[in-house]
């Protein structure tokens, strides 16, 4: 038990770095990315896709799915704090878990130009990155 709690509090500290580093005000009005809930979201999901790429490089599934919780917990919440409704909350909760995993299988595929599939998850088909976030998103790769 003492392990379990120990991989947990160090994924709790993981997930405090992923929102820390997803509401980074830079990011918004410097690299244009959409200061919405969409936008929002799909920081969260670009922060914390190379922490789920490091758990599967060494095979840890628990701490990956103990994270991906952590993740849909919080969003589950905020919905119901935004007062998305009980019957809608599913629904919103179940499109938002496709999307995360969309992205990370795009992420975790050989290959994976990062940049481009940030770049059509964040800003779609007629979107653009500038040199300055590509480079953050590139590094966020390189780290981990």
């Amino acid at each position: 038990m003492l392990f379990k709690r120990k991989r947990t509090n160090q994924i709790e500290r993981q997930y405090t770095d992923i929102v820390a580093a997803a509401r980074n005000p830079v990011l918004y009005p410097d690299y244009n990315v959409p200061d919405t809930p969409a936008g929002r979201f799909q920081m969260i999901t670009l922060h914390a896709v190379p922490y789920m790429l490091a758990y599967g490089d060494v095979n840890d599934g628990k701490s990956s799915q103990t994270l991906f919780n952590m993740i849909f917990a919080d969003i589950e919440l905020s919905f119901r704090e935004i007062g998305v409704g009980d019957l809608s909350v599913p629904k919103k909760m179940k499109a938002f878990m496709k999307d995360f995993n969309g992205v990370l299988q795009a992420h975790a595929a050989e290959n994976s130009d990062h940049v481009m599939v940030t770049q059509k998850n964040v800003f779609g088909d007629e979107g653009h990155i500038e040199k300055p976030f590509a480079k953050y998103i590139q590094g966020l790769f390189d780290a981990k």
